[in-house]
């Protein structure tokens, strides 16, 4: 999909779920490239340079792919390796978590320069400003192109609503930094896992249903604790993800936990 002169939004693979992602290409760099391998081969030949919005892996695992054909990659976050990464994501369940990340997701170690090697881009006359969020990752960055067009990366607009599983997550800081985009005047919004939205009053729209989550889950999971259930008895009814694949079932229990504690802790229910 055209967005603007040289910017198209390109639809990753399962219509950008997980464990793939939509892609933005802007010149001649694709943000968040791992849209599926056969669909990024209809494009790479035109691109330079991968940039990493975070380095989840449904956004980094074919960073590596970049790195075999010699075009850079950009990050905003030093650990690129599979082990670095399942000791800041997945403290406790490493293990499980590096398999989870390289056999359902792909991931694979990669090579990547930081975020202030940026005045090396070609953007093709694009003024990009970068966007630094908390509470998804502590260093997950949207890109704001010509002051019209977001990629908001996992502010993804999807119905199962904000993610932040990570030990380093935090709901609440997530909030705000969604709250904080009603201050940019962009027209278009393009979601990682969804598909994008024009028109602002559409977007206000989609971003206050997206935020309404955090509300309605703290609601739900008081009132569960209230009752006098325990984190797992609370995790294994899984209000949030609500179901789960059995294969997937230890590392989504995990990520669960974790997005319970951390409205629990907050509101004063758990220490």
């Amino acid at each position: 999909m055209k967005l603007a002169d040289d910017v198209y939004f390109i639809q990753g693979k399962n219509e950008g779920k997980f464990p793939h992602c939509n892609t933005l290409i802007v010149g001649n760099a694709a943000i968040d490239p791992n849209c599926g391998i056969e669909i990024l081969n209809g494009f790479i030949e035109r691109t330079e340079v991968a940039i990493l919005s975070h380095n989840h892996p449904d956004h980094s695992a074919l960073a590596w792919y970049f790195n075999s054909l010699n075009k850079e990659v950009f990050a905003p976050h030093p650990f690129t390796k599979v082990k670095e990464l399942a000791e800041r994501f997945a403290l406790g369940i490493e293990e499980k978590w590096i398999e989870f990340a390289t056999e359902y997701v792909g991931l694979r170690d990669f090579e990547a320069k930081l975020y202030n090697h940026f005045s090396e881009f070609e953007w093709s006359g694009h003024e990009i400003e970068l966007i630094k969020t908390s509470g998804h990752t502590d260093d997950m960055h949207l890109f704001l192109i010509d002051g019209k067009i977001l990629y908001s990366a996992d502010i993804d607009l999807t119905e199962f609503g904000p993610w932040y599983g990570n030990p380093e997550s935090d709901p609440y800081k997530f909030k705000e930094s969604i709250e904080s985009l009603f201050s940019y005047d962009f027209d278009v919004i393009v979601p990682s896992h969804s598909e994008p939205v024009h028109g602002r009053d559409e977007i206000e729209t989609r971003l206050n249903s997206y935020i309404e989550h955090f509300d309605r889950r703290e609601r739900l999971l008081k009132e569960l604790y209230k009752r006098g259930l325990s984190i797992d008895e609370i995790v294994e009814l899984s209000p949030i993800y609500r179901k789960k694949k059995s294969s997937l079932k230890e590392i989504m229990d995990y990520f669960e936990k974790n997005m319970i504690e951390k409205h629990l802790m907050r509101s004063g229910m758990r220490h």
